[in-house]
This record gives structure tokens, C-alpha cells and sequence, in this order.
């Protein structure tokens, strides 16, 4: 059961960056931990597609595999 603690649309309420989000989804009762692995300036991201130069055509799983694993 998801619980409001956990609720992703609650991050409208942080003024501040944080370093590590908690989220459930759905109904799922498994919580998931996202962490911030770095910041980028606007102009080193396309807007549309969320990757940078060296990320171009890789997936969301191959960036992660790539640089953080």
C-alpha cells in the first residue's frame, strides 16, 4: 500500500534540492531511493530528450549502467 509519506507528487514541497528522494509507485508496498548523482547546467542538456552529448541515443538504463553503476 503506498502511503503519503512516499507520494512522488509530494516533491512540489521541497524549496531545497535534496540529496535523496523516497517514492512509491502505484500500489506497490517496495520503496525506491533516488539520490542525486549530479547537477547540469541548461545548456549542456537537450531539453527534449534529458540527455547530454556523450548520452545521445542510450537508453535511461544504459546512462545509469554507464555512469553510476
Amino acid at each position: 500500500m503506498t502511503t503519503s509519506d512516499f507520494d512522488p507528487t509530494l516533491i512540489k514541497n521541497y524549496t531545497e534540492p535534496k540529496y535523496l528522494l523516497h517514492f512509491q509507485w502505484g500500489v506497490s508496498s517496495t520503496i525506491y531511493r533516488y539520490a542525486l548523482v549530479e547537477t547540469i547546467k541548461p545548456n549542456e542538456i537537450n531539453s527534449k530528450t534529458k540527455q547530454k552529448q556523450d548520452e545521445k541515443d542510450l537508453t535511461q538504463k544504459e546512462i545509469w549502467e554507464k555512469k553510476y553503476k
